[in-house]
């Protein structure tokens, strides 16, 4: 009889020695699926990792923003002298020699500012003119309605220092913007006085000014 108490007191201490092991390993959470602090602190490194994941795309979508946004400052701001809004024509002149006029008038009815100076290419010349750098006005030139500017052409070298040269039989002129990258707005056809005019490398064009006798003084 004594014996068998103390088997069973035996048995007794061995399984709650048995359940404390067991909670020290990790326990139980009630449904017999073991838990694991290593487990739980995996799962919140994965939430972390992925929201600085998350973190790093959104400097690449404001670039990408940017970059759109950059890609329309080739479009003309309002009130900028255009294809759209002028006419051009070109023009012979006696003096100085060698040269031609552009003229161009302001056909909307707003004003509109003639930046920089006129993109001038010659029959399909990968190239446009040189520019006179010394003629650059101190401001804008602002067209009104039916207002016109000017801007010089010098077609070839007096002296020959521009080689041969040839007989060019096709201009087109294109518009600058305010901030001076590239050409805006399409590029106008103009017809050349007498249908064509002596051209060499020296070719250049003033910007544009608000007399005519500005813009011959080059």
């Amino acid at each position: 009889m004594t014996r068998t108490r103390t088997l069973r007191l035996a048995a007794a201490a061995l399984t709650t020695a048995a359940a404390l092991t067991l909670t020290a390993c990790g326990g139980s959470d009630g449904s017999g699926a073991k838990t694991s602090g290593k487990a739980d602190t995996s799962a919140t490194g994965g939430q972390e990792q992925g929201q600085e994941q998350g973190q790093s795309e959104d400097p690449g979508q404001t670039d990408a923003a940017q970059t759109a946004s950059s890609a329309k400052n080739g479009k003309a701001d309002k009130g900028t002298c255009t294809s759209a809004n002028v006419k051009v024509e070109a023009k012979a002149v006696q003096s100085p020699i060698n040269h031609m006029l552009l003229v161009v008038t302001n056909t909307s009815k707003a004003p509109c500012h003639a930046y920089n100076f006129p993109f001038v290419r010659f029959d399909a010349d990968q190239a446009t003119a040189g520019v006179v750098e010394e003629s650059r006005p101190q401001a804008v030139t602002t067209l009104a309605p039916g207002k016109s500017a000017y801007a010089a052409v010098i077609t070839s070298a007096a002296d020959g220092s521009g080689g041969a040269g040839r007989e060019a039989k096709k201009l087109a002129v294109s518009f600058q913007g305010k901030d001076g990258n590239g050409s805006i707005g399409d590029q106008v056809s103009v017809a050349l006085p007498g249908g064509k005019v002596h051209v060499d490398d020296s070719a250049r064009v003033t910007y544009w000014q608000s007399e005519q006798s500005a813009a011959l003084t080059w």
